[in-house]
């Protein structure tokens, strides 16, 4: 089973715009709070978390996951802003996340996961945060009288498009990583069990 470190590239560059493109997650979070809108400012927020943790864990500012994962991200929750739907940019979001912690393990962590068994993991965390999600809207709705979902059938297909959109990043992610360790990787893989 190949290590997948070479998601972990960090260097000067791809941590100037890793950073950047947090401040842009913060930003959107910032606009969306100031425009009301309190869930999609903490969802921009969260997106943040796992862009910063590994710099933060490791006190290195140059340790960022792929820029390009990043603004996978910022393009998700700034698509409102351009026309994108807001459930599709939701679920593209989500994904974005899922995406962001599985780099985040194992290209930091002394995790070590398969390319297969790491897209896996994407499908099955973007569908856990996706049920997650779906709580929280539920009790935001009994609790503050919101009205996140409005009927269980609206729900449900909710669930249908979300494991639709974790195949698609999980198969993403596959193809992300598998193009990474051949084509960018210049030490080969870098551990084996």
């Amino acid at each position: 089973m190949t290590r997948l470190r070479s998601l972990r590239r960090g260097g000067p560059a791809n941590a100037a715009l890793a950073w950047l493109l947090a401040g842009a997650l913060v930003a959107v979070a910032v606009a969306s709070a100031l425009a009301g809108d309190l869930a999609w400012a903490l969802l921009a927020l969260a997106l943040a978390v796992p862009v910063a943790a590994p710099a933060v864990a490791a006190r290195d500012l140059t340790a960022t996951v792929p820029w390009g994962l990043t603004l996978a991200a910022v393009a998700a929750v700034a698509g409102p802003w351009v026309g994108l739907p807001t459930e599709l940019a939701g679920y593209l979001a989500v994904a974005a996340f899922a995406t962001l912690a599985v780099v985040d393990l194992v290209a930091f962590t002394s995790v070590q996961l398969s390319r297969r068994f790491a897209a896996v993991s994407v499908a099955l965390t973007t569908m856990a945060a996706q049920a997650v999600w779906a709580v929280a809207q539920f009790y935001s709705d009994v609790w503050l009288g919101t009205a996140y979902i409005p009927s269980k059938t609206e729900l449900q297909w909710d669930f249908v498009a979300a494991t639709a959109v974790a195949a698609a990043a999980g198969a993403a992610f596959l193809w992300y990583a598998g193009r990474f360790e051949d084509t960018l990787s210049t030490n080969g893989p870098t551990g084996a069990t």
